[in-house]
C-alpha cells in the first residue's frame, strides 16, 4: 500500500473516532446522495447501519470534512465501502468528496456520467470490479493524484486526454483491462507520474520517446501485453525507477547497456520476450537489485556479470536462453541468493567450489546443460545447508553416481533424471529424511531397488523408470507413510519465485508444468526396467497413491485383489509383463482408475468360486473364437421375450509393447459402459410388445450391465437378463471383439434371427446402435464459430480441426489444437482429441453466455483466475448469482438460468469420464427451455 493511501486511512480512523462525539450533521444533499446510492447496491437494500437515527456522517465507510466555507453542515470527503451493485448518478453530487476506494467489489454498470460531479476528489479506485465500458476521461478531475481501475474491463485507446487536466496525477493503475492501441495519449503525464502499470491489456507499438522523460518514474509495469520494438539507450535517464516490469511482450533485439545510472532498480523482470545479444555489463551497478528475470529469451554469450556490486540479488532466473561457458565465480558474493535458475543453456564446466557460501539458496536448477564433475558438485552444494530443491537433470552424462555423500538434511527435491548415470541408488539418500520427491529416471543405474527405501517418511514421489533395476519389489516400498495416508506428512514444498517444476513422462514430450512440488500426483513409477517377482499385496495399503506404473518389466503372478483398497488411484499400468489369472472383480470399486492392462482382456466366460471373472492374456494377444450367431437361446418356459443385439462399438484397440493413454479403454467399468449406451439409438421393430423401451430402461434393468445379470457367452459377446419395465423377462446381447468382424458378425445374427421362427426361439425385437456415424471430433468449437441466421438458429462452423472417429473409436490422437480458454485440460497430457473434449468446450461457451465474459482474461495478476475457475470457485462459495451477467439476470427466472449454470459445470468437469455425452446436454437445455416457454 502506498504511503498516500496510508495517510488516507489513517485520517479515516481518526476521523470516525472523532465524529462519534460531534453532533454536526452532514448536509443533506449528501446524505439523499449516499441514500441514493446505497439503494442502488444489490437487492435495493441501504447498508444496515447508515439509518435515519444518525447523522450520515457517522455512518460505516462515510468521513465528512470541516466545515467548508463557512457551511452549518459537514461534507462527505471519503467513501470507502464493501459492496455490490451499481454507481447511481446521485453520487456525482458529492463535490466535496476526496478519497473514493469501492475496490474489491462486484460493482457494475455505467462510470463516467456517475462521477463526472466528483470535481475535488484526489484518490479514485474501483479496483477490482465488474466495470465494462470505453475508457472514459479524466477532464473533470483537476486535483486527481491517484487513479486507479485495474482489474476490470475496460476497454478502448488510452486517449490523450487521460492526463489532460489532471497535471499532478502520481499513480496511473490501468491494468489488466481490455485496453488496445499505443500509448501516445500519455504524454501530458510525464512530468509527475511516479507508478504507471498498464499489464495485462492488448496494448501494442514500440514505447514512446517521452516515457524516457519521465523523470519521476518509480515503478513501471507493462507485462503481458503486445508492445514490440527495442529498448533504448535513454532508459538510462530514469534514474528514480525501481522497478521494470516489461515480461510476456516481443521486444527484441539487444538490452541497452543504460543501467549505470539505475541505482534504485529493485526488480528488473523481462522474461518471455525475444531479447538477444549479451547481458548488459552496466546491470552490475544495480546494488538494490533483488530480482533479475530474463529467462526465455535469445540472450547469449557467458555469464559474465560482476556479482559483486549485487549483495541483495534474491532471484536470479536466466533459463531458457543461448548462454554459454562456465558459471562465475563472482555469483558466490550475492551471500542473499535464495532461488537460481540457469536451467536449458548451453553452459558447461563444473560447479565452482566458491557456490558453497550460498548459505541462504533454496532453489538451484541447472537442468539441460552439459556440466561435469557430479561427484564435485555435490560435494560442494552440501554446504548450501538450506537447499531445498536440487534439479540437475540432463548434466553428467555417462558418470558414475557418488556413492558418499553427506548433507542435505533439507533437500525436499531431488532430480538426476536423463543423465545416464552408472551405479545404484546411493544409501545416502536416506539420510535425506525430508525428501519428498526423487527422480533417477532414464539413467543405468543397475543392482535392486533398496529396502531401506520404505523408511523415508516423507517421499510421495518416487520415479525409478527407464533404468536397469532387477530384483524384486521390495515389500517395504509399501511402508511409504506420506503414501499410506495422506494426513501422515503431508507436502509442504512451493517452487520458488513462481518457477514450476515439471514433469516429463517420457523423452520427447513436453513436460507438465507445477507450481509448487506438493502439486505432483502421489506417484510410483517403475517402468521399463528389469524388476521381477510378483506385485506385493500389501500394495494395497498405499490409500493415497495416484499413479502407479509397473509397465515394461518381467513381474509374473497375479493382480492382488488388496488394490480395491487404493481409494485414490488413478493410473494403473501393468502392461507389457507377464502377468496372469484373473483381474480381481474388486477393482470396479475404482471408478476414476485409468486402467493400461497390455493385450486383450478376455469377456468373463467362465465361472470361478461362483462368480464370473475376466481373465488375463498370458503371452501374446489372444483372438476371440467365430461362434454360432444364434447363441442366444433361453429355457423353454420363458414367455415371450426381448433380444436386443446391441452394438456397444468398444473404445480401444491395443497392441503389445504400447502404453496407451485412452480416456476410455477396452478394460472400462460399468458406468463408462451407460454412458456409452445413452448416446446410442434404440431401434425397435413393428411387432414389438414393448413400443415405448428406451435405452434408460435397458441401463435399469440389467443394472447397467452387471456381472450377475450375465446367463450366457458367446464368441462375440455376452448375454445378459433383464428385466423388463412391463415385467417380461428379456435377453440383451452386447456385441464385442474386432469391430471390424463384429459389425458382420452383427449383420449375420439380425438377418438369421429375423427370419427364424420357432416357438422355441426367442425372436428378435430391435437392436441398438450409436445415433452419429462416423462420430466428428470438433476440436475447436467456440462461440465465434458458432454462427447464427436470420432465425437465430445456431450453426457451427470451421471444421477445419475436425477429425473422423469411426463408429468403434473413442479419440484421434492429435497436436494440443484449438483455442486459449477452449482446451480440455486432458489434451496437453494425452494428445488425444475426444467427443468428451468438444463437450467441454461447449460448456466454456455455456459459460460465456451467462456471464458475459471471455473465457480468458476473466481477472489477471497474482489472484489469476480463467473463466472456468473462476465460476467454479463463485460456486463453491454459494455465489451462482454473481456469476449471471446483469443484462440477462431475471429473478422471475432465476432456477432457469441456475440450472443452465448447473449443465456448464457439468459439461467442463475436470474428469471427461464424468461430462454427460452432447446428447445429454442437448435433451437438459430443450427441457429447460420448455419450462421457460410455459412460465412465459
Amino acid at each position: 500500500m502506498t504511503f498516500l493511501r496510508c495517510a488516507f486511512l489513517a485520517c479515516f480512523l481518526c476521523s470516525s473516532w472523532g465524529l462519534k462525539t460531534i453532533a454536526q450533521s452532514c448536509d443533506p444533499n449528501d446524505s439523499l446522495a449516499l441514500k441514493e446510492f446505497a439503494g442502488n447496491l444489490t437487492n435495493g437494500s441501504i447498508i444496515t447501519s447508515w439509518s435515519n437515527k444518525s447523522t450520515s456522517c457517522q455512518w460505516d465507510g462515510v468521513v465528512c470534512g470541516s466545515n467548508i466555507n463557512g457551511s452549518i453542515h459537514r461534507r462527505v470527503t471519503m467513501l470507502i465501502l464493501s459492496k455490490k451493485g451499481g454507481l447511481p448518478s446521485e453520487l456525482s453530487s458529492l463535490k466535496w468528496m476526496e478519497v473514493l476506494d469501492l475496490s474489491h467489489n462486484l460493482l457494475s454498470g455505467p462510470v463516467s456520467g456517475v462521477l463526472s460531479g466528483l470535481i475535488s476528489i484526489q484518490s479514485l479506485n474501483i479496483s477490482s470490479n465488474l466495470f465494462k465500458e470505453d475508457l472514459f476521461e479524466l477532464g473533470g478531475y483537476p486535483n486527481l493524484v491517484v487513479f486507479n481501475i485495474s482489474n476490470n474491463s475496460f476497454s478502448g485507446p488510452v486517449t490523450s486526454q487521460i492526463c489532460s487536466s489532471s497535471k499532478g496525477i502520481q499513480i496511473l493503475d490501468l491494468s489488466m483491462n481490455h485496453l488496445v492501441g499505443n500509448l501516445a495519449g500519455l504524454y501530458n503525464c510525464s512530468k509527475s507520474l511516479q507508478q504507471l502499470h498498464l499489464g495485462s491489456n492488448s496494448l501494442s507499438g514500440s514505447l514512446p520517446d517521452f516515457i524516457y522523460s519521465t523523470l519521476a518514474l518509480q515503478h513501471f509495469s507493462i507485462s503481458n501485453n503486445n508492445f514490440s520494438g527495442r529498448l533504448s539507450k535513454e532508459l538510462s535517464k530514469l534514474s528514480s525507477l525501481k522497478t521494470l516490469v516489461i515480461y510476456g511482450n516481443q521486444f527484441s533485439g539487444h538490452i541497452p547497456d543504460a543501467f549505470g545510472n539505475l541505482t534504485h532498480l529493485e526488480h528488473f523482470d523481462a522474461h518471455s520476450n525475444m531479447l538477444s545479444g549479451p547481458l548488459p555489463s552496466t546491470l552490475s551497478f544495480c546494488s538494490k537489485l533483488h530480482i533479475l528475470d530474463l529467462r526465455n529469451n535469445s540472450l547469449t554469450g557467458p555469464v559474465d556479470l560482476n556479482f559483486t556490486g549485487m549483495p541483495g540479488l534474491c532471484t536470479l532466473d536466466l533459463a531458457a536462453n543461448h548462454f554459454s561457458g562456465p558459471l562465475p565465480n563472482s555469483l558466490s558474493d550475492c551471500r542473499g541468493l535464495e532461488t537460481l535458475s540457469l536451467a536449458k543453456n548451453e553452459l558447461t564446466g563444473k560447479i565452482p567450489e566458491s557456490f558453497a557460501k550460498l548459505s541462504s539458496l533454496l532453489f538451484l536448477s541447472l537442468s539441460n546443460n552439459s556440466f561435469v564433475d557430479l561427484s564435485g558438485a555435490l560435494d560442494v552444494l552440501q554446504h548450501c545447508q538450506n537447499l531445498s530443491t536440487l534439479i540437475l537433470t540432463k548434466n553428467f552424462v555417462g558418470e558414475e553416481i557418488p556413492r558418499n555423500v553427506s548433507g542435505f538434511q533439507n533437500l525436499m527435491v531431488l532430480a538426476f533424471g536423463n543423465c545416464a548415470l552408472k551405479g545404484h541408488i546411493p544409501s545416502w539418500l536416506l539420510r535425506c529424511r525430508k525428501l519428498e520427491v526423487l527422480d533417477l529416471s532414464w539413467n543405468h543405474l543397475g543392482g535392486s531397488i533398496p529396502s531401506w527405501i520404505g523408511q523415508m517418511e516423507s517421499l510421495f514421489y518416487l520415479d525409478f523408470s527407464n533404468n536397469s533395476l532387477t530384483g524384486e519389489i521390495p515389500t517395504s516400498l509399501t511402508d511409504l507413510k506420506s503414501l499410506i495416508s495422506a494426513n501422515s506428512s503431508s507436502p509442504h514444498l512451493t517452487a520458488s519465485a513462481g518457477i514450476p517444476l515439471y514433469v516429463k513422462r517420457n523423452q520427447s514430450a513436453s513436460g507438465l508444468p507445477y507450481k509448487q512440488a506438493s502439486s505432483f500426483p502421489p506417484s510410483i513409477l517403475l517402468s521399463n526396467n528389469r524388476i521381477n517377482g510378483t506385485i506385493p499385496p500389501e500394495v494395497g495399503r498405499l490409500k493415497d497413491l495416484h499413479v502407479l506404473d509397473l509397465s515394461r518389466n518381467n513381474i509374473t503372478g497375479t493382480i492382488p485383489d488388496s488394490f480395491s483398497q487404493m481409494e485414490n488411484l488413478e493410473i494403473l499400468d501393468f502392461s507389457s509383463n507377464n502377468l496372469y489369472g484373473s483381474i480381481p472383480s474388486s477393482l470396479e470399486k475404482l471408478n476414476s482408475v485409468k486402467f493400461r492392462l497390455c493385450g486383450v482382456i478376455i469377456s468373463p466366460c467362465n465361472a470361478i468360486n461362483g462368480t464370473r471373472k475376466p481373465g488375463i492374456p498370458s503371452g501374446s494377444e489372444s483372438r476371440f473364437r467365430r461362434s454360432n450367431v444364434l447363441s442366444i437361446i433361453i429355457t423353454i418356459g420363458v414367455g415371450f421375450a426381448l433380444v436386443i443385439a446391441i452394438v456397444l462399438h468398444k473404445m480401444s484397440r491395443r497392441n503389445l509393447g504400447v502404453v496407451s493413454d485412452d480416456l476410455e479403454e477396452e478394460g472400462s467399468l460399468p458406468h463408462r459402459l451407460s454412458e456409452a449406451l445413452r448416446s446410442s439409438k434404440l431401434v425397435l421393430f413393428q411387432n414389438s410388445d414393448c413400443k415405448d423401451l428406451t435405452v434408460a430402461d435397458l441401463l435399469k434393468s440389467t443394472n447397467n450391465f452387471n456381472q450377475e445379470n450375465i446367463i450366457g457367452c458367446g464368441g462375440f459377446g455376452l448375454v445378459y437378463k433383464a428385466n423388463l419395465p412391463n415385467d417380461r423377462k428379456a435377453a440383451i446381447k452386447r456385441l464385442s471383439g474386432d469391430c471390424g468382424q463384429m459389425e458382420r458378425e452383427f449383420q449375420a445374427e439380425v438377418e438369421a434371427l429375423s427370419r427364424a421362427q420357432h416357438k422355441n426361439l426367442v425372436p428378435l425385437q430391435g437392436y441398438c446402435r450409436h445415433v452419429c456415424e462416423p462420430h466428428i471430433v470438433h476440436r475447436d468449437v467456440k462461440s465465434s464459430n458458432i454462427l447464427l441466421d436470420e432465425n437465430f438458429e445456431a450453426h457451427l462452423a470451421d471444421f477445419g480441426l475436425s477429425r473422423l472417429l469411426r463408429p468403434y473409436d473413442t479419440h484421434v490422437t492429435t497436436d494440443l489444437v484449438g483455442t486459449l480458454g477452449y482446451i480440455p485440460p486432458e489434451y496437453s497430457q494425452t494428445l488425444m482429441a475426444t467427443c468428451r473434449g468438444d463437450v467441454y468446450s461447449f460448456g466454456v461457451v455455456l459459460l460465456e453466455l451467462l456471464t458475459g465474459r471471455r473465457p480468458v482474461e476473466v481477472c489477471k495478476g497474482k489472484n489469476c483466475r480463467d473463466l472456468v475457475s473462476w465460476a467454479f470457485q463463485m460456486k463453491s462459495e454459494k455465489r451462482e448469482a454473481e456469476i449471471i451477467d446483469s443484462a440477462i439476470w431475471d429473478k422471475d427466472h432465476q432456477k432457469q438460468l441456475f440450472e443452465m449454470l448447473e449443465i456448464a459445470c457439468r459439461c467442463l468437469d475436470q474428469d471427461p469420464r464424468r461430462r454427460p455425452l452432447i446428447e445429454e446436454v442437448v435433451s437438459w437445455l430443450v427441457l429447460d427451455s420448455k419450462v421457460l416457454d410455459n412460465e412465459l
